[in-house]
């Protein structure tokens, strides 16, 4: 098939335009399809996938496994609208690797339902309207927290006509990632607030050193009464097996997954501890909605059980060491060369930071980054031109899908074009 697209939004010779993100745009490949770290476009080209399937993708595409599962349920059935077997299932198996005061879980289809309901089950619970998140932060499509978009799009939502209501950008307050001012707007508006979500890693700043501002947020919670959400939807089975909640002993309120779960299909996730469903769906004077139809559908259930079981046998160690192994090959070559440049990251997730300098938050970030962008866009034509698929969003994934030598390879093809446009 010959497709013409034009970056100008004007109509293709089959008289449509996708508005979704990366969709539309000039000189990208259309992926026919996909298996392990490799995406193969439909004249046959392959590209090497960095972003793993914006991190969800963290066995690999197409992973035998997961498919024959999937195929098996297909000929059961691919959504009942009934009370079904699947979806016990895996939910006894979240049960067992949760910590055990989370017991009660809501499930949807994407990250971005998740995120919403988890801050309407927020208001619920404590009959305040208020939410905050940080800037830098990303939590889907959700009118709540869309004052700033993490500069997933490279664009505020304040600056145009954007749909949202204004009275959602009222009761929405955008905090200072990072930063000790955070704390003086969260005491500023103790009485208001539902509830404060935060990433424990963000896309667009993943660093190492974060833990301890997430506990001041959640020890600043519990003291005023706030619910703390953790949103988990890229670090959830990412981090390990139990998310950031394990592995850096933290105690949100409530906890959103999605990605990585789903196996490759659409999946959301609401966890809420025991006292948070008391004061929510237990309490016979509140209501909070929960229907979809292909919420909870057998299909993503069968998928979800069986990414968990394959999970459940790996040493994250693995993936982590592939992420740290780029991460230090690419900076050896831009110190010993000169290069500008730096990648931070944490465990499997990275990003190259487009200056050599330290800053806290994306607020100095795009600072430090001011001037660069037209040097960006060519980096990632070149990548392009070198078989490397870069991802729209600029996260990097390593996953049990990857080999050292793919890691090396990536690694060289960066620093290689780091050299071409940036000395």
């Amino acid at each position: 098939m010959n497709f013409n697209f034009s970056n100008k939004k004007k109509k293709n010779q089959y008289n449509y335009i996708i508005h979704n993100n990366g969709y539309g745009l000039i000189n990208r490949p259309i992926i026919d399809s996909a298996k392990g770290s490799f995406l193969k476009s439909i004249s046959g080209e392959e590209y090497f996938d960095p972003g793993l399937g914006a991190g969800s993708q963290i066995l690999g595409y197409s992973n035998n496994s997961i498919t024959n599962v999937i195929k098996d349920q297909i000929e059961k059935g691919s959504i009942y609208l009934h009370n079904n077997l699947n979806i016990h299932s895996l939910t006894k198996k979240l049960s067992e690797i949760l910590p055990p005061k989370f017991t009660s879980f809501i499930y949807c289809n994407s990250g971005s339902e998740a995120t919403q309901r988890a801050l309407r089950i927020a208001r619920v619970a404590t009959g305040r309207d208020k939410i905050a998140y940080f800037h830098g932060g990303w939590h889907g499509m959700n009118e709540w927290t869309m004052n700033n978009d993490g500069e997933r799009f490279g664009k505020f939502f304040t600056s145009k006509d954007d749909g949202i209501p204004k009275i959602l950008k009222k009761n929405s307050i955008l905090l200072p990632y990072n930063d000790e001012k955070a704390f003086e707007i969260i005491k500023a508006n103790v009485n208001e607030l539902a509830c404060i979500i935060v990433e424990p890693v963000q896309g667009s700043n993943p660093r190492s050193d974060i833990t301890e501002f997430l506990k001041r947020i959640q020890k600043t919670c519990n003291k005023f009464g706030i619910l703390f959400i953790l949103d988990e939807i890229i670090t959830g089975f990412r981090l390990g097996i139990g998310g950031a909640i394990k592995l850096w002993n933290l105690q949100p309120d409530i906890v959103t997954y999605g990605k990585i779960i789903g196996g490759g299909l659409p999946i959301g996730l609401i966890s809420l501890t025991n006292e948070i469903s008391f004061r929510s769906f237990e309490d016979k004077n509140k209501y909070v909605p929960t229907g979809g139809t292909f919420s909870a559908n057998p299909l993503v259930a069968t998928a979800g059980l069986s990414v968990l079981n394959i999970l459940d046998t790996k040493d994250y160690n693995y993936i982590n060491q592939l992420g740290e192994l780029m991460r230090n090959l690419v900076n050896s070559y831009y110190k010993e060369n000169g290069i500008p440049l730096s990648v931070i990251g944490t465990n499997s997730i990275s990003r190259i930071i487009f200056t050599d300098q330290k800053f806290k938050n994306r607020m100095e970030r795009d600072f430090l980054e001011n001037g660069t962008q037209n040097k960006q866009i060519e980096f990632r034509k070149k990548m392009l031109d070198k078989n490397i698929l870069w991802p729209n969003n600029g996260i990097l994934f390593t996953g049990f899908c990857n080999t050292k030598k793919e890691i090396e390879n990536l690694a060289s093809k960066i620093n290689e074009t780091s050299h071409e446009v940036f000395l």
